[in-house]
């Protein structure tokens, strides 16, 4: 049995919603820069230390693994979050941020949470169970590149993959590529339908193992960034793509053709 419930992750993610909130300003927002030059709020360290405080009540047996701070017992149980997602938006006062949540068993995601506090629009998914925001069934769309699908992408200086290169591939073939510099945003647009898929250089597993169960369950196909399965291993992950199956193949072709 499962160490926790969806229904767990939900009111954890009520919590961090209404955190994220407290600390939101429109601007001149107090922040430190990380070694990895993305910025750190008062909000990600309390929210990473309230998930593992609640979680840590619920059960022993479970590992806990966020981007800030970590609690681990080497259990096949796994918890995966990321306090602000979007924290550079959040930090720029603007509304476009998620808090993230997963749980894993023996490495293969199989419930997620992404909620935006800002709309109050709670995704979520459990293995064998749907997708759902707010009690809506989500199903992804059947875009293909006849109907000019819209893609979403985040990227960094320095990131790897060759993104640009690859945006720049698809935008020729007549893609339209959208950066919200939020990965669970974008995802949750892949599971809703408004996005026909995302493609994400990032490597660390707490950025992608929520989305993945949510657009999975929505009808979604997931794959690593060359479309490979997606192994959650230890350290890191070989980025991903989301997508509505539809346009999978082509996004793998455009990473392979910019790699």
């Amino acid at each position: 049995m499962a160490p926790v419930t969806l229904e767990n992750l939900h009111e954890i993610a009520l919590l961090a919603g209404g955190i994220m909130k407290t600390y939101f300003t429109h601007f001149g927002m107090e922040r430190i820069v990380k070694s990895d030059t993305t910025p750190l709020t008062k909000a990600d360290t309390e929210i990473n230390q309230m998930v593992i405080d609640h979680i840590r009540a619920l059960s022993d047996e479970v590992d806990i693994i966020g981007e800030e701070a970590n609690d681990r017992t080497d259990s096949p149980w796994q918890i995966m979050t990321d306090p602000v997602d979007g924290t550079f938006p959040y930090t720029w006062g603007m509304p476009v941020a998620t808090f993230m949540l997963g749980l894993m068993y023996e490495r293969k995601p199989v419930m997620g949470v992404v909620y935006d506090p800002f709309t109050d629009r709670m995704y979520s998914a459990e293995t064998g169970k749907g997708a759902w925001m707010n009690g809506t069934h989500l199903k992804v769309s059947s875009a293909t590149l006849a109907d000019r699908p819209v893609v979403g992408f985040v990227s960094w200086p320095g990131c790897p993959y060759n993104i640009l290169r690859v945006c720049q591939y698809l935008e020729e073939r007549g893609v339209t590529l959208v950066n919200f510099c939020s990965i669970g945003y974008i995802e949750a647009a892949v599971a809703t339908g408004e996005f026909a898929g995302t493609i994400f250089p990032g490597k660390s597993h707490h950025d992608t193992a929520p989305g993945h169960i949510i657009v999975e369950m929505a009808g979604g196909k997931v794959t690593d960034i060359f479309g490979k399965p997606l192994h959650y291993r230890d350290g890191k992950i070989d980025g991903h793509i989301m997508s509505n199956g539809y346009l999978h193949d082509l996004l793998v072709d455009a990473v392979l053709a910019c790699n």
